[in-house]
């Protein structure tokens, strides 16, 4: 589109001159040049340009043609890089005036600014104007060469220029983050003459000044403060910008002491005027993204994710398309949003910013990562990060030493969080233990410390590493969301859901405190557990069965639980049942039953009465564990009718049994135990066991988890003819290898596949010893974050009385809150 104003004035200026040089008697090139210019201004531009360009071909060092052309092209916004070939003619003593500005603002358009700086050089030593300084520095600062910028407008005398290049020192004072120098230029310029030029340098000074009100102010005395007007957008646009980065700094600063509902207090006002004010946008597309690319902006960092993403439709584009701050704020929020290969695809463009790339940006791809389960690529990202992040922050000031950049300590915390996510527990306590000991005031380190000593299932430590901190003011947040979860581990219901509910109203947004009220909600709901067996047994001695749990065999359990009340207790109910099938027939033992659970602080206590449903075997069970510390625990247990042998039930014979159990663990991957049980049998027999066991995790990744237990096992029987097996002493060693493979993740739901292999040695007493066998392979489905199922399949052989029982047997599970 021509400018036709500038054009009208150009076309006057140049047919003046031209009468003037010829006295009204022009020659040729003359009236030609001018014919060519008033077909321009008519709108035949084709022809004209085409008028101009075959005398420019004939007379290609005449300056007023070549003037003519370049404010023409100028004009008429098709100024092209092929235009050049022209201005190489040009002589800038003799050139005319009216046609060097148009020259540089052609330049200066396509970004050619070498070319334009040379040229307004070369129009400086031509005719020593000032202007052409200003012009100098507006270029050095576009092309980014601020300091260069700065440097040219050091000696002028800003007072003594024309308002137009008032105005424009204005905008280049502003490009160069001199707001008073700005200001000043931009009053004076209204000084010498209001125009709307002028009137908008200033507008945009007050902005840069923060002064918005005034500026409001001045909007409202031109009469331009309506929603529809270009300045009074800008003017909000530019508040609204600056009260979000108030508003995140204000959360930073506030987040431990107030807790995020007064943190984010300004940010939520920023917000809410900017979802009035959406209404009153202006039509066009270009002033609505940059409004849309601030609210998303406000509204990631308040970690309003889901009305942040819903924002992108509005902007018309792709968020590829977006500045590299909106793509950067959008990522977080579709990490928050459990969109982690959505976020990926944001952070990795963000590395083809010049300089963008910063922590936040390497630590936001890394966790994509790691929850699309790509640990391979997180793990190597973490290389990188260590070559890339700088690690020093270095001060001009003499005798002001280096110091750790910021970036670098927030790394040192991520590399040895990735030996946890990674599954090596083992290597991120080491590590983390190290840097405590080196740093014991840093909060970060003995949070991240007390984070993996309770994944490694040692809570009571977790707690006292924390209390370490009680001394620190204020308490941090992360300090005080460990301690919640310590307290939720450690089964202290009262202070943890006390702790929950101040954390929920002071940090709200935190997984952590959301997934800890929930858990806490969960409470509050009844809930089920259910596992079955289902089996068949073969040998080469069918009597041998009878004599076992027959040719097939089935146990049942199932039990309900009522929501806890009173914080630690709860009733339950329970059916079990055993079933198995001889040659005389089906044999069982079914029973139904009503407890009472008791639960704190790592005890618990349980009693459950039952009744036979098929006689009158009335009973009850009493169970007491109790952990010491995060390493010893005991369990006691009586029953006052016990699971004997379903033969000798089936006799009208019953049984009391009493249990006592040692475990002893290191940390998740090292555990021991032991137990002695006691069944007293009224057919006479007094059964005698003892078992042990010692388990070590062998290999840990990812997504792959290898253990090793090795168990023994010695029982007792008195020496009776009784009808099931009944040994007078037998004992067994066994070696399992169990492998867990997590095949599938999503947050809450998951697919893990279990294996296991024993093999072993059983011997008893009148008998050689002969090898134990037996294979198992299972599917593990959390569903969601409260239901789980399981079920498996497996194959044993068994020696007994010298025979071996070949046995088949299937297993399924479930267990959920309603």
């Amino acid at each position: 589109m021509i400018n036709k104003t500038y054009l009208c004035q150009f076309c006057f200026l140049s047919i003046l001159t031209g009468f003037s040089a010829a006295g009204f008697a022009a020659d040729q090139v003359d009236i030609q040049r001018e014919k060519s210019v008033v077909d321009i201004r008519e709108g035949r531009i084709d022809q004209g340009f085409n008028q101009l360009k075959t005398l420019l071909a004939k007379y290609p060092d005449n300056q007023k043609l070549i003037a003519d052309y370049a404010v023409l092209r100028y004009a008429s916004a098709q100024f092209s890089v092929e235009d050049g070939v022209y201005l190489g003619r040009i002589s800038p003593a003799v050139f005319p005036s009216y046609g060097k500005v148009s020259v540089i603002k052609g330049l200066r358009d396509l970004k050619q600014y070498d070319q334009a700086l040379q040229w307004s050089e070369k129009f400086y030593h031509a005719d020593h104007s000032e202007h052409w300084l200003v012009w100098q520095a507006v270029l050095l600062a576009e092309s980014g060469q601020n300091d260069a910028a700065r440097k040219k407008l050091s000696g002028l005398h800003v007072q003594d220029f024309e308002a137009d290049y008032l105005s424009q020192l204005a905008y280049v004072y502003r490009l160069l983050d001199m707001p008073a120098e700005s200001l000043n230029a931009a009053q004076l310029a209204l000084d010498k003459k209001v125009s709307p030029d002028a009137q908008e340098q200033y507008i945009l000074a007050l902005m840069q000044n923060s002064d918005f009100d005034k500026a409001s102010e001045y909007l409202q005395q031109n009469g331009q403060n309506n929603s529809e007007s270009v300045l009074h957008h800008l003017l909000k646009m530019n508040e609204f910008s600056q009260r979000i980065q108030q508003g995140i700094q204000a959360s930073k600063n506030l987040q431990d002491q107030q807790g995020s509902t007064a943190a984010y207090a300004s940010l939520d006002h920023v917000i809410a005027d900017m979802q009035a004010y959406e209404a009153q946008l202006p039509a066009d597309a270009v002033s609505k993204r940059k409004f849309y690319y601030e609210y998303i902006f406000a509204l990631s960092a308040r970690h309003a994710s889901k009305q942040a993403i819903a924002q992108v439709e509005k902007t018309g584009l792709n968020p590829a398309e977006m500045p590299a701050y909106v793509r950067h704020a959008l990522a977080d929020s579709y990490l928050r949003n459990r969109q982690p290969k959505q976020a990926e695809a944001l952070y990795q463009s963000l590395f083809s910013e010049k300089n963008y790339a910063d922590y936040n940006v390497y630590s936001g791809l890394y966790y994509s990562l790691i929850e699309q389960e790509k640990f391979k690529q997180a793990n190597q990202l973490i290389e990188v990060m260590d070559q890339q992040l700088p690690t020093f922050v270095y001060s001009n000031a003499k005798g002001v030493d280096k110091s750790p950049h910021d970036d670098r300590a927030e790394f040192i915390a991520l590399k040895g969080l990735n030996y946890a996510y990674r599954n090596e527990h083992a290597k991120a306590e080491k590590y983390f233990d190290e840097l405590s000991a080196k740093a014991p005031a840093n909060v970060g380190y003995q949070n991240n410390l007390a984070l993996v000593q309770r994944w490694r299932e040692k809570p009571q430590q977790s707690q006292l590493t924390i209390s370490q901190l009680n001394s620190l003011e204020p308490i941090s947040q992360s300090t005080q969301i460990n301690r919640m979860q310590n307290l939720q581990a450690l089964n202290r219901i009262q202070d943890w859901r006390a702790l929950n509910a101040e954390l929920v109203v002071n940090a709200g947004d935190d997984t952590g405190v959301q997934l800890s009220k929930k858990e806490l909600d969960d409470r509050n709901h009844a809930s089920i557990q259910h596992q079955s067996t289902f089996s068949k047994s073969k040998s080469d001695n069918e009597a041998l069965l009878g004599r076992l749990k027959g040719s097939s065999e089935q146990e049942n359990w199932t039990r309900i639980n009522s929501p806890w009340f009173y914080d630690n207790y709860r009733i339950f109910a329970d059916h079990s049942n055993r079933w198995a099938k001889y040659e005389s027939g089906k044999l069982k033992d079914q029973r139904l039953g009503l407890g009472l659970e008791w639960a704190e602080e790592r005890k618990a206590a349980s009693l459950l009465l039952s009744q036979s449903t098929d006689g009158d075997r009335f009973g009850a069970q009493l169970d007491w564990s109790h952990w010491l510390n995060d390493h010893w625990n005991y369990m006691l247990g009586y029953n006052s009718q016990a699971d004997i042998p379903l033969q000798s039930l089936a006799q009208g014979h019953e049984g009391k049994s009493y249990v006592a159990g040692l475990n002893w663990q290191q940390n998740e991957s090292r555990k021991a135990g032991a137990a002695v049980q006691v069944t007293d049998i009224d057919d006479g027999n007094t059964r005698q066991e003892l078992s042990a066991y010692f388990k070590q995790q062998l290999q840990q990744s990812p997504h792959h988890v290898t253990a090793a237990t090795l168990r023994g096992y010695y029982g007792k029987n008195d020496a009776l003819d009784v009808p099931y097996f009944n040994p007078e002493h037998s004992y067994s060693t066994e070696v399992t290898l169990e492998h867990d493979w997590m095949t599938w993740r999503d947050y809450d739901r998951h697919f893990n596949q279990h294996f296991a292999a024993t093999v072993g040695t059983f011997g008893q007493k009148g008998y050689s010893n002969k090898p134990i066998y037996n294979l198992y392979y299972q599917h593990d489905w959390q569903l969601s974050r409260t239901w789980k199922l399981n079920y498996g399949i497996g194959w044993g052989s068994h020696p007994y009385d010298g025979e071996d029982e070949n046995r088949s047997y299937a297993v399924v599970g479930f267990e959920g809150r309603f």
